[in-house]
């Protein structure tokens, strides 16, 4: 193999690499958001039951 053959491999390898590390930052931010979104959306779901308590506790007439 000659030289430049095998700087041209070196190079391609290591941006294989970098692009891994990118990729594996990439999923690891992507779950994290995930466990976020889960939290947001189970937050988001008890702040609806509450509006909706309120709403009917203020249809009867009852002071909050």
């Amino acid at each position: 193999m000659s030289e430049d053959m095998k700087a041209e491999l070196q190079h391609w390898q290591a941006r294989t690499d970098e692009m891994q590390v990118a990729l594996d930052r990439m999923r690891d931010e992507r779950d994290e958001l995930r466990v976020a979104n889960a939290s947001l959306a189970q937050e988001l779901s008890l702040l609806r039951q509450m509006f909706s308590r309120i709403q009917v506790a203020m249809s009867q007439g009852q002071e909050l």
